[in-house]
Parts: structure tokens; sequence; C-alpha cells
């Protein structure tokens, strides 16, 4: 059995903020509220910073790409994601 105290925690998020500089990433994890009641948005409640070496970012992003690639050809499945998420982040379908 693990330890308690020294267990990786698990976490589900639905936002990232990400920023980069001169030596490295952080990539903030957050969670939004499941049921907003009204009013102003309000801002996700973090989980989870990871930071990382320009280097790793660069072949972790590499790596996950090709884990969803290979996910999507062993399942026959396409992930969909919405036309406008590809434009916005100035990315073509096809290149995906």
């Amino acid at each position: 059995m693990p330890d308690q105290e020294n267990a990786v925690p698990d976490v589900y998020v639905d936002q990232m903020q990400i920023t980069t500089g001169v030596y490295g990433v952080n990539i903030t994890f957050g969670l939004n509220e499941p049921h907003p009641s009204g009013g102003m948005p309000q801002p996700p409640e973090e989980k989870a910073r990871v930071r990382m070496s320009l280097q790793h970012a660069k072949i972790t992003a590499m790596i996950l790409r090709q884990q969803l690639k290979n996910y999507e050809l062993e399942t026959g499945t396409s992930i969909q994601l919405p036309a406008n998420v590809y434009t916005g982040l100035g990315i073509a379908q096809e290149d995906w």
C-alpha cells in the first residue's frame, strides 16, 4: 500500500494557463465551478502548477501529440474539436 504522505495527487482540471520565460515554462492547471451561480464568472480554482525547462516542455508537447494520434489510430476515432479552436490557435485542422 502506498504511503499516503508521499502519494501523487490525482486531479481533474478543465483550464490551464501557460507562461513562458527565458529559462522555463509554467503551466497552472485549474478547475471551473461546475454550475456558476450567475453574476461575474469566477476565476478557476488553481489545482496544480508544473514548472519545466523549455526543452522539457517542447518534448512533452511532442510526446502528448504522438500519444493522442496513436489513441485515435488504435481506436479508429477522432478527438473532435470545434473549428474555431484550430483557427484561434493558428493551426490547420489537417496539420494536427
